[in-house]
Formats: C-alpha cells, sequence, structure tokens
C-alpha cells in the first residue's frame, strides 16, 4: 500500500511542477532562482522545474510498477 501512495504523491507533484513550468509564474521562478543561488536565469529555472517534474514522474512510475509486482 505504501508503494501505491508514495506514487500517487510523485504523479501529483509531477503534475504541480509541470503546470508551474508551463504557466512560469514570476513568483514561482523567483523563489527557484533564489533557492539555487540567485545566479539562473529564467528559462534555466523553467528547466530546473521540469528536470525536477521528470525525475518525480519517473519514481512515481517506479513505485507503481513495484505495487504491481508486489
Amino acid at each position: 500500500m505504501g508503494y501505491l501512495i508514495g506514487g500517487i504523491a510523485c504523479v501529483v507533484y509531477a503534475i504541480i511542477v509541470y503546470l508551474i513550468a508551463i504557466k512560469k509564474p514570476p513568483s514561482v521562478i523567483r523563489l527557484i532562482k533564489k533557492k539555487l543561488g540567485g545566479k539562473l536565469s529564467d528559462n534555466g529555472a523553467v528547466i530546473v522545474a521540469f528536470v525536477f517534474a521528470s525525475i518525480a514522474l519517473a519514481g512515481g512510475i517506479v513505485l507503481f510498477v513495484l505495487y504491481g509486482i508486489k
């Protein structure tokens, strides 16, 4: 059951971050840049958001597969 909940959480997180990366709200982009040292362009912050969302989505898929195997 834990794998299923973790998979759902990862997929929901990935969807939220993808939506943020697509819409590019200035306040969130500023926050991402601030958290990563401030020497990042707006496009760089969007790319970072896409990368983290992709990693979370891959983790969610792995957890779903592990749940299916078990």
